[in-house]
């Protein structure tokens, strides 16, 4: 029970980004580029403040030998973030929460390719069973030219990255604790938000966000759940598998649809109540097999960091210590029990 717990600090706070993202740029209209420019203004305090006042304060920052990981981090988050946003504008928080879990199809594929992780054949077995409900869940026998495809598009090459990401932040937690990462993560990304409203003019409209607090206060609420939620997830990411957290992300769509209902009037079709309860019966299912099993959290996510380690010097050449679960920096924090 104790993966639940972690895979819940993942799951919920990302399903309210999901549904506050699409309230400030599909139904309130804000640009993308204010959007996550201005949310990141109130998210880096926040982080910044709560590291230097916790632990070993900016020592915690250092980068060390983990620096090429976290710019590679970066070039990717700013790409996902921007294709994030931006499809929220172009198709609804359900879809966008349905086709982000593509990823996990990615994790599968990368993990089996490059020999970092693998599946046993019942947890295998669970990705198409669940992928169906997915398909139920988004109504995906509706899609077509005229409808979501532009957005759906953005939010599949974001899974890719954020798939292709997961692998490098686990690395890079070897080393560095969640809120470092995280705080690196958003200000670099920051930066393309910066840019893109700038390319766009959006922030040209700064003054009227300003003056509408309709407009600036779920913004600044996005940044405190933003500062809340990625170091959360990257709790996750550290002691579980990645592709066992992100089976269990798959349960963010069920969720956002079920928010969506009351707040939106999206309802759901009886074949979507469907798709929605067998992704709730597959988690129930890899929830038991792993309870029978008694597999460690870290057992796995150790080949996922060595093999990454090894492309960072010669071969041959001792890199650090074994794996383990937790930093090995002794400025780092220890990881919650």
């Amino acid at each position: 029970m104790r993966q639940v717990f972690y895979a819940s600090l993942a799951v919920v706070p990302w399903v309210a980004f999901t549904l506050l993202l699409r309230l400030i740029v599909k139904i309130e209209g804000w640009p993308v580029g204010i959007v996550g420019t201005f949310s990141r203004l109130i998210t880096l305090p926040l982080l910044g403040g709560w590291i230097l006042v916790t632990g070993a304060g900016w020592r915690r920052l250092l980068p060390g030998r983990a620096l090429p990981w976290l710019l590679l981090m970066g070039a990717l988050s700013i790409t996902i973030n921007l294709l994030w946003f931006g499809s929220v504008k172009w198709t609804t928080a359900t879809n966008v929460a349905m086709l982000m879990r593509l990823d996990l199809i990615f994790v599968v594929l990368i993990g089996a390719a490059l020999g970092l992780e693998r599946l046993g054949h019942a947890q295998l077995a669970l990705v198409p069973l669940m992928f169906v409900g997915l398909a139920l869940l988004s109504e995906i026998e509706k899609l077509d030219l005229g409808g979501h495809l532009l957005g759906d598009v953005m939010v599949v090459v974001a899974a890719l990255g954020l798939a292709a990401n997961a692998f490098i932040i686990r690395h890079i937690l070897r080393t560095m604790d969640e809120e470092a990462v995280a705080l690196y993560n958003h200000s670099i990304s920051m930066l393309g938000f910066v840019a893109l409203g700038l390319a766009c003019g959006d922030f040209a409209r700064t003054q009227q966000v300003l003056a509408a607090p309709a407009a600036w206060a779920p913004i600044a609420v996005l940044g405190v759940v933003a500062a809340v939620s990625l170091p959360l997830y990257y709790v996750a990411l550290r002691r579980m598998d990645v592709w066992k957290l992100r089976m269990y992300m798959l349960s963010a769509p069920v969720l956002t649809a079920v928010v969506e209902w009351p707040l939106w009037g999206l309802r759901l079709a009886p074949l979507q109540w469907l798709g929605a309860a067998i992704i709730l019966g597959g988690l129930a299912v890899l929830i038991r097999i792993e309870g029978r099993t008694h597999v460690g959290p870290a057992a796995q996510p150790c080949a996922a960091d060595d093999a990454l380690a090894a492309v960072e010097s010669p071969a041959g050449a001792p890199t650090r210590a074994p794996c383990s679960s937790g930093p090995s920096h002794e400025n780092r924090k220890d990881p919650v029990a």
